[in-house]
């Protein structure tokens, strides 16, 4: 078994729309993608909406590594890890984070299994690169009253690394009496996700007697959309990212809709946390997927996902993946998810950070 040079530790902090050139090919690198994904989209949604607000003046990518030729050998296995960071962003994510001990892990969907397979030492160098990289994070905290962050799309092994450095996680209200906000993060291949059925490639189309037209999600349909979900949501933030909508032929109501992608939470009917709630998504996922009681099971929910990624996903990147982030236990949404081609690839939770437990670790 070889053994893991420690080397000291760097930490660098860009704005995300002037980033130096080493770090964006690092996190494309077939070394960490797709497990990159969720901090790499992220980022793409900041550079390609910065002038509709997709970063702000307070946001930043921070990236931690012990590699002394600033990661520009991109063949080569480099320990990092690398967030996107935006406090301002409350009650939405304010952290998205990726660390390179991810694509080491073995049945990563599975709880009861999950393993990593790590040389010696390398786990303490993870450690370290997390430890510091959110002591960073504190000091861009500095002063504020609310010392609780919320830390999305975290990889299940990193969670576990995190709590067993004694980093105060704590799971969200989404959870409500759950153990934890568990998800499966779902991959899709964006150029094979089927045709639309029954017409709906065109603008209008009828479907059981009633006709439907596509549109976008507009100002007068935020009330409703955000009646629908279970999180706290900014309405600016659902009018800047992507979306489709389904509208009735005779009235103009909407009655399905979803976006690419903020995180959030959807529960059919409007109902509590449950079986029938999936979470989703600014890291270009599928969010809030929903599609009105009278309306389902006319093949809508799949229309919208299949639109959706097909018409927008490039606004991101053109590496050909869509996302979703799915509730282990609610197998419907799993079965929409599998009907065009995803896969579950891990497992991602969100979970609230206490930042006073960052000052008392010590390695």
């Amino acid at each position: 078994m070889s053994t893991t040079t420690t080397l000291p530790i760097q930490v660098e902090s860009h704005h995300p729309t002037t980033l130096p050139p080493h770090i964006l090919p690092l996190l494309q690198s077939p070394l960490y993608f797709p497990h990159t994904l969720p901090v790499l989209r992220r980022i793409q949604f900041a550079r390609n909406f910065a002038e509709k607000g997709g970063a702000t003046a307070t946001s930043c990518v921070v990236h931690v590594h012990n590699n002394n030729n600033n990661n520009n050998n991109h063949d080569q296995v480099v320990h990092f890890a690398t967030a996107y960071v935006d406090l301002s962003r409350a009650p939405e994510t304010q952290v998205w984070l990726f660390c390179s001990l991810e694509p080491k892990v073995q049945k990563g969907t599975s709880l009861a299994d999950m393993s990593v397979s790590l040389e010696e030492g390398e786990e303490r160098v993870h450690d370290g690169l997390l430890l510091r990289l959110f002591q960073h994070i504190d000091g861009l905290a500095k002063g504020r009253r609310n010392r609780k962050i919320l830390v999305g799309s975290v990889h299940e092994m990193v969670r576990r690394q995190m709590m067993g450095m004694g980093m105060g996680l704590e799971k969200t209200e989404v959870a409500g009496r759950q153990e934890w906000e568990w998800d499966y993060k779902f991959l899709f291949d964006a150029t094979d996700l089927g045709e639309l059925d029954g017409g709906m490639e065109r603008g209008r189309w009828v479907r059981e007697g009633r006709e439907f037209y596509w549109d976008r999600v507009r100002e007068e349909d935020v009330r409703l959309v955000k009646s629908r979900t279970g999180i706290d949501r900014q309405e600016k933030t659902l009018l800047m990212v992507p979306s489709v909508a389904v509208r009735l032929g005779e009235t103009g109501e909407a009655v399905g809709w979803a976006f690419l992608g903020e995180w959030g939470v959807v529960c059919e009917g409007g109902g509590e946390w449950g079986a029938d709630c999936w979470v989703e998504g600014l890291d270009g996922t599928i969010m809030t997927l929903h599609v009105e009681e009278p309306y389902r099971r006319l093949g809508l929910g799949k229309a919208i996902a299949i639109k959706l990624m097909r018409e927008y996903l490039d606004e991101y990147a053109t590496d050909g993946y869509g996302a979703a982030d799915v509730w282990i236990e609610n197998t419907k949404s799993q079965g929409l998810c599998h009907a065009i081609g995803g896969r579950p690839s891990w497992i991602v939770s969100w979970g609230l950070l206490d930042l006073e437990s960052i000052r008392n670790i010590k390695l």
